[in-house]
C-alpha cells in the first residue's frame, strides 16, 4: 500500500463575515430566527418516516440501549398514525440537559465522529417531519425521577410556549408505561421515551398515497438493514411489539429466520473480495462484495423473489437490490440505493444477486457527502472513479458464477424432462432401415462404462445420490438407442461433441454456445408455450433463427475451407444431407 493518501480534504474555507446593516445612521438589530415560522419551514426538512424514527433509535443505541422498542399509536380505523413512541433501557439524559435536548442546534456529542450522530438537529427536524409535537421523559440509576420536556407547534405558535422547561414528573405516560418495563414487566432501572405526537403526515388514503402498512413494512425493513450489526451483536429492537431480525444484503451475517427456516443448510452467502482502501493517512474504507446463496438464486427467471424449492422469499428484497450499494458509517447504514456510473457496463439485473458493502468510518463524511439526515451518502468523484476500478474485477467474477450455476442447472434440468425424446425416438426407427454405425467399435465394455458415466458428470447429475432415477434412465436411453442427444455446457468453442461406441453415438449439446443461447433455446422455450411472446416479439424469434441456420452454414463452409484438401469432406456432406433428409421427414410429418 502507498505511504501517501489518495485523497486529500475538500477545502473548508471560512466564509467572511457578513458587515452589519445600517439604517439611518442607527444599527438595527432583529432576532435570529422568527421561530414559529422557521421551525413550521423546518418540517419540509427531508426526512421521511424511517429516517425520523432512525433518529431516536440512534440515541438509544449511544445511549447502550439493549431494548429498544418503537410503537406507532394509529386513530380511528387504523387510517392514521397519530403517535409513534420510541422506549428504551438506555443510560438516561442527564437532569442539567434535559431542557435543551429539544434546542434546535444542541447536542452533547455534536462535532464529534464516534458516534452515529453529530449535527445537534436531527431528532428535532425528524419529529417535527412527522407531527408538531415532541415529548421526552428519561431517567437515569443515580435518579429516581422521571424528567419531563417537550417542543409544541401549536404553543409556539399561539405564544403559549416561548422555553423549553424540564420538569420532573411522577409516571411515564400511562399509555406508553408497558414500554419501559423488561419482559416481565420490572421497570427500567434508566431510561429515555420519545413520543412524536400529533402527527398529521402520516395517513392512508389518496390515489398516490403510499398505503400506511406499506409504510409500516418499509419501517421494519429499514431497521431491519440498518442496524444489522447492531442486532447481530444481540441488540433487540421491536416494532408494534414483534421483534426485528436483521437483514444483511451481503447475506453473511446469521438472520435467525433464515437459519431456522432452511435448517440444516448453512444458507449463507459467499465473499467475492473484500479490501481496504486508504483515503488518507490511517484511515481507511473498508469494500466488500459477495453473492447471495444459491438457495436464493436457483436458476433464471427466478427474479429473486422464490427459492430453490419455489417458496416466496420476498420479504428478503432480493428482487428490488441489483446495483444498490450499502454504504455503512460506525456500524450504521446510512444509504442503500444505486450509485450512478460505479458498475462494470452499468447495472445488471443479475446484480440483485451481489452484494456491495462500503464501510467507513465518520471521520470520512466529507468524502461522502453525508447529510445530517444520515441518506444520500454520495462518493465524492476521485473516491467514485477508484470505487469503480476496484468493482470491475469482483462484480464481473460474481456475474460470471451466477450465470454458470444457472448454466449447469439448466443442463440437469433438461436431462430430467427428456428434452430430445421424440427426436432420438424417430431417430431410432429411422435407424432400423438405415446402415449401422462403424466409429468406436474398438472400445471396450469397461471404457464404455466410463464414457457413460463422464457423459452423466456433464450433465451434473449424482448417480448415488438425489439424481439416481435420472441417471439410471440416461444410462439405459445411452445403452438402448442408436444414438442419444444430452444437454451439456462446458467453457470451449464447440458446438456440441460425439462420443462413438461401439457402433452407437452420443450428441453432447454445449449450451454455452451462443447458437444454442440466441438461436435454438429462445426457440425451445416459446414452442414449449412458457412464454407469453407477442405476435412480433414471435416474428423478431423467427428472424433470428433464420440469421442463425445461415450464419451456421457459413460457418460450416469456413471450416472447411481451412483444409488445403476440401474434397475430403463430400462423402461427410453427403451422409450429412442424406440423414438430415431422413431424420426431418421423420420428425416432422407433413399433414
Amino acid at each position: 500500500m502507498a505511504s501517501s493518501p489518495l485523497f486529500q480534504s475538500p477545502d473548508t474555507a471560512t466564509p467572511p463575515a457578513p458587515t452589519r446593516a445600517q439604517v439611518g445612521g442607527d444599527a438595527t438589530h432583529a432576532d435570529l430566527i422568527q421561530v414559529d415560522t422557521a421551525l413550521e419551514s423546518m418540517r419540509d426538512s427531508g426526512y421521511d418516516l424511517t429516517a425520523a424514527v432512525g433518529e431516536p433509535v440512534d440515541n438509544s443505541l449511544e445511549a447502550n440501549a439493549r431494548i429498544i422498542r418503537v410503537e406507532p399509536t394509529y386513530g380511528a380505523n387504523n387510517q392514521s398514525v397519530d403517535a409513534i413512541a420510541v422506549a428504551d433501557d438506555g443510560a438516561g439524559i442527564d437532569p442539567d440537559n434535559m431542557a435543551h435536548v429539544l434546542s434546535m442546534g444542541y447536542s452533547t456529542r455534536y462535532g464529534q465522529r464516534s458516534g452515529l450522530g453529530r449535527f445537534g438537529v436531527g431528532m428535532k427536524l425528524a419529529g417535527l417531519s412527522l407531527g408538531r409535537r415532541i415529548d421526552v421523559y428519561s431517567t437515569r440509576r443515580i435518579d429516581d425521577r422521571i424528567w419531563h420536556a417537550y417542543i409544541d407547534l401549536d404553543e409556539i405558535k399561539n405564544g403559549t410556549q416561548k422555553h423549553i422547561i424540564a420538569e420532573s414528573v411522577e409516571d411515564w405516560p400511562s399509555t406508553y408505561a408497558r414500554l419501559m418495563a423488561d419482559a416481565q414487566g420490572n421497570p427500567f432501572s434508566s431510561g429515555t421515551l420519545v413520543i412524536y405526537g400529533n402527527i398529521d403526515r402520516l395517513t392512508s388514503g389518496g390515489h398516490y398515497a403510499t398505503a400506511l402498512d406499506e409504510k409500516i413494512s418499509e419501517l421494519r425493513t429499514f431497521i431491519a438493514r440498518t442496524y444489522r450489526y447492531y442486532l447481530d451483536k444481540g441488540r433487540t429492537i421491536e416494532l408494534a411489539g414483534t421483534p426485528v431480525t436483521l437483514l444483511d444484503p451481503l447475506f453473511l451475517l446469521d438472520n435467525p429466520r433464515i437459519i431456522k427456516q432452511y435448517k440444516p443448510l448453512d444458507v449463507r452467502g459467499t465473499i467475492i473480495e473484500q479490501a481496504d482502501i486508504e483515503i488518507r493517512p490511517g484511515q481507511r474504507i473498508h469494500v466488500t462484495v459477495s453473492l447471495a446463496p444459491e438457495e436464493f438464486r436457483p436458476k433464471s427467471g427466478s427474479g429473486g423473489t422464490h427459492d430453490y424449492k419455489g417458496r416466496p422469499i420476498r420479504d428478503y428484497h432480493i428482487a428490488e437490490s441489483a446495483g444498490k450499494i450499502s454504504m455503512v458509517r460506525n456500524g450504521r447504514e446510512i444509504n442503500y440505493d444505486i450509485v450512478a456510473k460505479l458498475l462494470p457496463a452499468g447495472v445488471d439485473k443479475i446484480d440483485r444477486y451481489i452484494g456491495i458493502e462500503v464501510q467507513f468510518p465518520a471521520e470520512l463524511d466529507e468524502f461522502f457527502q453525508v447529510r445530517n439526515v444520515k441518506r444520500g451518502a454520495v462518493p465524492v468523484m476521485k473516491l467514485r472513479e477508484e470505487l469503480r476500478k476496484w468493482l470491475d474485477r469482483p462484480v464481473r467474477h460474481a456475474r460470471s458464477q451466477i450465470r454458470r450455476h444457472w448454466s449447469d442447472v439448466e443442463t440437469r434440468e433438461r436431462a430430467e424432462a427428456q428434452a430430445h425424446e421424440s427426436v432420438t425416438a424417430a431417430v431410432a426407427r429411422v435407424e432400423q432401415t438405415s446402415p449401422p454405425g462403424q466409429a468406436g467399435k474398438d472400445v471396450s465394455p469397461e471404457q464404455e462404462q466410463q464414457y457413460i458415466r463422464d457423459v452423466l458428470d456433464d450433465l451434473q447429475l449424482d448417480s448415488g445420490g438425489d439424481d439416481v432415477d435420472t441417471a439410471a434412465r440416461v444410462q439405459q436411453e445411452i445403452e438402448e438407442k442408436p444414438i442419444t442427444m444430452v444437454d451439456a455446457a462446458w467453457s470451449g468453442s464447440e458446438l456440441f461433441e460425439i462420443v462413438h461406441l461401439n457402433g452407437k453415438a452420443i450428441v453432447k449439446i454445449n449450451h454455452r454456445h451462443p447458437f444454442w443461447k440466441k438461436v435454438y433455446g429462445p426457440i425451445k422455450a416459446a414452442a414449449s408455450g412458457t412464454t407469453n411472446s407477442t405476435d412480433e416479439e414471435l416474428l423478431g424469434l423467427l428472424r433470428n433463427a433464420e440469421a442463425g441456420i445461415d450464419a451456421l452454414i457459413l460457418a460450416y463452409a469456413k471450416a472447411e475451407n481451412l483444409h488445403t484438401d476440401a474434397a475430403q469432406f463430400d462423402d461427410l456432406r453427403t451422409y450429412w444431407g442424406t440423414f438430415a433428409r431422413s431424420y426431418i421427414n421423420e420428425v416432422i410429418k407433413e399433414d
